[in-house]
C-alpha cells in the first residue's frame, strides 16, 4: 500500500493527465477539449500557489541571511518584496488606493527593470574582456565584438558614426542574434519534448521526490 501511494498512484495520475491534455490538442473531440481546458485551469491554479510558496520561501531564506555579513542586501530585498505585496494587495482590495500600485510599478519597478536591462550589454562586454585575458579564442573575440556593437549602437552618438552603429546594431540583433536565439529556442523545445515524453512514459518521476 505504501508503494502504491508513493510511486504507482502519482505516476498514474501524471501519465493520465498528460495523455488527456495531449490528446485534447491532437484530436478534434469536444469532450476531450473540455477536459484539456479544465486540467490546464487546474495547472494554472497550482502554479499560482507555487508562486506564493516561492515568495514565502524567499522571505524565509533571506531572513536567515539578514544576520550574516552582507545581510543588508537581504534586508533591502525583504523590505522591497513586502512593499510590493502590500501595495499590490491594497490596489486590488481598495479601489481608491489603486494609484499607489500604479505609482509603484510605473515609477519604481519599471525603471529598475530598465536599468538592469541596460546594464546587460555593459556586463557582457566586461565579462568578454576578462575572458579574453585567459582564453584568446575566436569565439571569445566574436562575443566581445557583439557586446560592443550592442552597447555602442544603443548610445546616442552623433552622425554619421551614430547612424552607422545603430544600423549595425539593428542588423546584428535581427540576423545573427535572432538566428542564435532561434537555435536556443529549438533546443529548449526539444528538451521540453524529451522531458515530457519521459514523464509520460514514467521514466522520470519528479513528483515523487
Amino acid at each position: 500500500m505504501d508503494r502504491l501511494v508513493k510511486r504507482i498512484l502519482p505516476t498514474s495520475i501524471a501519465v493520465g493527465t498528460g495523455l488527456l491534455v495531449l490528446l485534447g490538442y491532437l484530436l478534434p473531440v469536444p469532450p476531450l477539449a473540455s477536459v484539456r481546458d479544465e486540467l490546464i485551469r487546474w495547472a494554472v491554479i497550482i502554479a499560482a500557489f507555487a508562486f506564493i510558496l516561492g515568495f514565502f520561501n524567499l522571505l524565509r531564506v533571506h531572513s536567515g541571511r539578514a544576520r550574516k555579513p552582507g545581510g543588508i542586501y537581504s534586508v533591502i530585498l525583504i523590505l522591497t518584496a513586502m512593499t510590493s505585496l502590500v501595495l499590490t494587495l491594497a490596489a486590488l482590495l481598495i479601489p481608491s488606493l489603486r494609484f499607489l500600485g500604479d505609482w509603484w510599478f510605473r515609477y519604481v519597478l519599471s525603471p529598475l527593470q530598465a536599468t538592469v536591462a541596460g546594464l546587460i550589454a555593459f556586463v557582457l562586454a566586461v565579462a568578454a574582456f576578462r575572458l579574453l585575458r585567459h582564453r584568446r579564442e575566436a569565439g571569445v573575440l566574436v562575443f566581445l565584438v557583439a557586446a560592443l556593437v550592442v552597447l555602442l549602437g544603443t548610445l546616442p552618438l552623433p552622425a554619421p558614426a551614430g547612424n552607422w552603429l545603430a544600423n549595425l546594431r539593428t542588423w546584428w540583433m535581427n540576423v545573427p542574434a535572432m538566428a542564435g536565439m532561434r537555435g536556443l529556442l529549438i533546443g529548449v523545445g526539444l528538451g521540453v519534448l524529451l522531458v515530457g515524453l519521459r514523464v509520460l512514459t514514467g521514466s522520470d518521476r519528479p513528483y515523487s521526490d
